[in-house]
């Protein structure tokens, strides 16, 4: 059984000789270790080839004290090693990378989370979801996109591509093995969810368009059934309402958690026709550490719009990248319990979708 679906909540990496570098693989080869569909490039321009494609094996949190963190490609802002794949493309006197792993410890940043800061990030069409072209961390040309729950990021580091070879190519990316793409995508979120598996805090993030960056105490997480989340949550949650046809009637529960120290929860729901459209709920009472500040401020990302609005009897702050593409956000108080609400760029969704689904949200 893959690492990722025994994994021992209290296991830690403790030992120099259990700790496991980057390693080259296949990408179908891949697919049997991860939590995430490996998708791999139908399309390249013609002077390229895939160099490499490179795992990072999932590995419980820690890291030996004989081990430097770049043995084991460990990044800098936690102590957790949950797995990635990165694929290297090069061509005549340009390089790119693409690396994909399932973002799993926060809504992904207004969809553009390796983009962060771009002034104008370009949305454009991508299989069945939304990606985008902007500049990323490292300032070099960038795109993103999340497709069936894997964060795919596609940096340029030598040379240049046009922006058509660039969408073309996260467009034709396809499964590289079908039918364990299709393992991953049954199996509900909390139970990919390194964090959550490992009871252990994942880095803090930008949650999106206002100033939310809390940390996450999945140590003191409890998974609910939809049963729970009715009668046992330690405050009143809600899901998405309405019709079949309406904008709610898209999306199902799919996993939910609450943080039994903090009176606040979290759900995870997925949209019934596609893999990669997904909202987040954060229900927190008001004097939970989890709870967001009201009014917010806005993060240091741009957005088309930031507005206090009218809604279901109280002021919602609402907040787009644009309004045609998402990302989209809304964080209010009803009751003595506030609430926020992320939808990813969606190409089922638009601005208006997004406000009357939040309208229409109710007790499950």
């Amino acid at each position: 059984m893959t690492v990722w679906r025994s994994a021992d909540p209290e296991t830690r990496l403790t030992r120099a000789d259990d700790a496991a570098p980057p390693r080259e693989t296949a990408p179908a080869d891949a697919q049997a270790a991860v939590n995430f569909v490996v998708f791999e490039p139908e399309w390249l321009p013609d002077d390229c080839r895939v160099e490499t494609v490179t795992h990072r094996p999932e590995q419980p949190p820690g890291r030996p004290s004989d081990v430097a963190a770049e043995d084991i490609d460990q990044t800098p802002h936690s102590d957790g090693n949950p797995c990635s794949v990165r694929t290297a493309v090069a061509g005549e006197d340009r390089r790119l990378r693409l690396k994909q792993f399932c973002y799993d410890w926060a809504p992904p940043s207004a969809s553009i989370a390796p983009l962060w800061r771009t002034p104008d990030p370009a949305p454009f069409e991508c299989g069945d979801a939304v990606g985008w072209l902007g500049t990323d961390y490292k300032d070099n040309r960038g795109a993103c996109v999340q497709r069936d729950r894997t964060q795919v990021e596609l940096s340029v580091s030598e040379g240049e591509f046009s922006d058509e070879e660039l969408t073309r190519l996260l467009d034709g990316l396809t499964p590289a093995d079908p039918e364990g793409a299709r393992r991953v995508r049954r199996v509900p979120f909390h139970r990919l969810n390194y964090w959550v598996r490992y009871g252990c805090r994942p880095p803090v993030v930008p949650h999106g368009l206002w100033d939310y960056a809390p940390e996450h105490p999945y140590e003191a997480s409890l998974v609910l059934s939809p049963v729970a989340l009715r009668t046992d949550s330690p405050v009143p949650a809600l899901v998405p309402g309405g019709s079949d046809s309406s904008p709610g009637g898209q999306f199902v529960l799919d996993s939910a958690l609450t943080f039994t120290e903090a009176d606040a929860l979290e759900a995870v729901f997925r949209n019934r026709a596609n893999g990669s459209d997904h909202l987040w709920l954060l229900a927190a009472d008001e004097d939970s550490p989890l709870a967001p500040s009201l009014p917010p401020d806005p993060s240091d990302q741009s957005a088309e719009t930031r507005a206090a609005l009218d809604l279901r009897g109280t002021t919602v702050h609402y907040a787009a990248l644009t309004e045609d593409r998402g990302a989209w956000e809304a964080l209010w108080a009803e009751d003595g319990v506030r609430y926020a609400v992320w939808a990813g760029s969606s190409r089922s969704l638009d601005g208006a979708a997004f406000r009357e689904l939040v309208d229409s949200m109710e007790s499950p």
